[in-house]
């Protein structure tokens, strides 16, 4: 390389680094949110209405809400923010100081999007709509319209609330190799305690017999966080954590299986069925495969959250690495 082409370079990595390009953009959506300074402002004239106000009737673990809302007084500041629990008052939590009284909202939504999202002429006409997706939390969820902006919000409407046909169904399996090559452990989260259901897992060879492998249930609660926001307007329920060992599996094999839980009054709650490829044996000649990538982040499918385009990257991360995998098996 020639001390000109050296130079060139230099001065090219320079301009990039003082003008921010290579580093986040922005910051994280949701802590722009002044949630503590919340005030009432309810306007009779203002509505957000949802639907539909069940979701996953086929058994979805996600499904869309379409929103509808008006607002006499709009402005281009105006979001909506999407909360769950549903009930979000202060008369749910307890102050972190017993000297402080909590803040009028006592949680942060889980996402937001602003009114004008999809409706330009939102500030004209005082109506908007959006479409929403949810994922299934073990809570029910409202939706709230606020003025003000992130900085200085005002709650001026509430909608109904909206919640999942079964919110406390198992949900989110995630896998990993166990202690030796033949195990496989299967971990996922629901909305049953242990003094609630006994959890497990239905497994076998594809096509044979099943046989059911019991499952360790963990969780964490508020008192576990250092402090606020932690404890107060950030904190969620996270819900029960379950892991399960399925051990002895034969090499190359496919495997299906499903989460269970056997209820106190003897009914079962399952999910659906999954299925994944046993290890092969150690040494045996095998093709290994491997994905990687980097630090990916966090964006919403939907558009929400997007103050910035924050990481909206990470979507086609996630999209490619569906692709390739199914193009592996």
């Amino acid at each position: 390389m020639s001390l000109r082409s050296l130079n060139l370079l230099v001065m090219i990595l320079v301009t990039l680094l003082s003008s921010g390009a290579g580093k986040p953009s922005g910051e994280q959506p949701l802590s722009r949110i002044e949630i503590h300074k919340t005030t009432l402002a309810l306007h009779d004239s203002a509505y957000v209405e949802a639907s539909p106000r069940v979701l996953g009737l086929q058994g979805q673990n996600s499904d869309w809400v379409t929103l509808q809302y008006s607002y006499p007084s709009p402005s281009n500041d105006d979001w909506i923010g999407v909360f769950s629990p549903a009930s979000f008052s202060s008369s749910i939590c307890l102050p972190e100081n017993p000297k402080e009284s909590p803040p009028l909202l006592c949680t942060a939504p889980i996402k937001y999007q602003y009114a004008n999202y999809t409706t330009s002429d939102y500030r004209n006409t005082g109506k908007g709509s959006l479409k929403l997706q949810l994922i299934n939390q073990r809570e029910d969820f409202s939706f709230a319209l606020f003025s003000g902006g992130l900085s200085n919000p005002k709650l001026v409407a509430v909608s109904k609330k909206v919640t999942f046909a079964n919110p406390k169904a198992p949900v989110y399996p995630r896998l990993a190799q166990g202690k030796l090559w033949n195990e496989m452990s299967v971990t996922w989260t629901s909305g049953y305690g242990i003094n609630e259901a006994e959890p497990f897992v239905e497994w076998g060879a594809r096509g044979d017999s099943q046989v059911r492998s019991p499952a360790g249930t963990l969780t964490f609660s508020r008192n576990s966080m250092c402090g606020a926001p932690a404890r107060t307007v950030g904190w969620r329920d996270p819900g029960f954590i379950h892991t399960s060992f399925l051990k002895d599996l034969w090499p190359n094999k496919m495997y299906t299986y499903k989460l269970g839980h056997k209820l106190i009054n003897d009914s079962y709650v399952w999910s659906r069925s999954y299925s994944f490829k046993a290890s092969p044996y150690p040494g045996q000649d095998s093709l290994q495969q491997v994905v990687i990538f980097g630090d990916m982040g966090k964006a919403e499918a939907d558009g929400s959250n997007e103050y910035n385009n924050f990481q909206p990257g990470s979507l086609n991360t996630t999209y490619q690495l569906i692709k390739d995998l199914r193009i592996l098996t």
